[in-house]
């Protein structure tokens, strides 16, 4: 599956060749406009907000699910060309892009997303930018926020480990920091089963089952531009093939990123999975992200399950 993007050229022209017919090559200037569609969805229906929307036969124990937050981040987003080239979208600065960094966010404030106090009524589907003409067959993009970026200046700055209480858009977002690892959540997603979440130790019930990825294993590094060193970045470079922006989304599928987790239940540590090494309810999503849980680095053993092609 293939998609040609025309741009309109003022200086540059487009090299045609002979040979056979089209060519992928353009002027080396040209650049088109692109728009990349995401979705969230479990069981191949879209998941969205409120007691109308429960998601149905979800975990390993097969719950029914209120969604109560789907919010991530991504970066470093690149198409992948016919000939195996990696192109580098320039995302346009919003409220939800901004230094390479672009957050989706599938919450809208209603129902168990309104209870949960950290919701926003907007919501955020698609990353929009620039990219180089030319013909694209696949996508890759990293999966959370990276320690450094690129200001407007050219200056190095700190991204993951920013003050959030100053930072620009989209790392502005309170509910989308990460207090205990002075971070920033890379992925908040949070659920409340019919039948709450029962801890294993103690039996009491809880409301939501939470999974929250970032780094950890944090440390001062105040004469660093990124001012924070982490052993376990817990970030993951995700490609998809045969991705075509005119015609497909990607999206991220809560039924394969949940197959083998009970979120009916909490094993010990804190509820749900927070990115813990010794969390029991934590190394199932991590391979379903494509991430060992050990070192937070890509994994050498599993493959990411977690995101996927899909027709608009």
């Amino acid at each position: 599956m293939r998609y040609t993007a025309i741009a309109a050229l003022s200086v540059f022209t487009l090299a045609l060749t002979g040979c056979g017919g089209g060519s992928d090559d353009v002027a080396v200037n040209a650049k088109q406009n692109i728009t990349i569609q995401f979705a969230a969805q479990a069981n191949g229906a879209d998941v969205k907000c409120g007691a109308v929307n429960r998601i149905n036969n979800l975990g390993a124990s097969s719950q029914t699910a209120q969604l109560q937050d789907l919010r991530f981040y991504i970066a470093d987003i690149k198409l992948i060309n016919s000939q195996g080239q990696l192109k580098t979208v320039s995302l346009n600065k919003n409220n939800y892009q901004n230094y390479g960094v672009a957050l989706l966010d599938f919450e809208d404030a209603t129902g168990a997303c309104e209870n949960n106090a950290t919701g926003t009524a907007g919501t955020n589907t698609a990353v929009v930018g620039e990219v180089e003409a030319g013909t694209y067959t696949g996508i890759q993009f990293l999966l959370g926020v990276p320690d450094t970026g690129v200001d407007s200046t050219g200056k190095t700055i700190a991204l993951s480990h920013s003050d959030v209480m100053t930072a620009q858009a989209p790392l502005d977002i309170m509910s989308m920091g990460w207090s205990w690892q002075l971070g920033r959540r890379f992925v908040k997603i949070e659920l409340q089963p019919d039948g709450q979440v029962t801890d294993t130790e103690t039996s009491s019930k809880s409301p939501t089952w939470f999974l929250h990825l970032g780094a950890t294993d944090c440390v001062d590094a105040p004469d660093t531009p990124a001012l924070y060193s982490c052993s376990k970045p817990n970030l993951n470079t995700i490609s998809l093939n045969s991705f075509n922006p005119s015609t497909q989304k990607v999206a991220l599928d809560l039924t394969a990123l949940f197959a083998n987790t009970d979120i009916a239940v909490n094993k010990k540590t804190t509820m749900g999975c927070m990115s813990e090494t010794n969390d029991t309810d934590c190394p199932e999503i991590f391979n379903a992200m494509g991430i060992d849980l050990a070192t937070g680095k890509k994994s050498t053993t599993h493959t990411q399950t977690m995101f996927k092609v899909i027709n608009k």
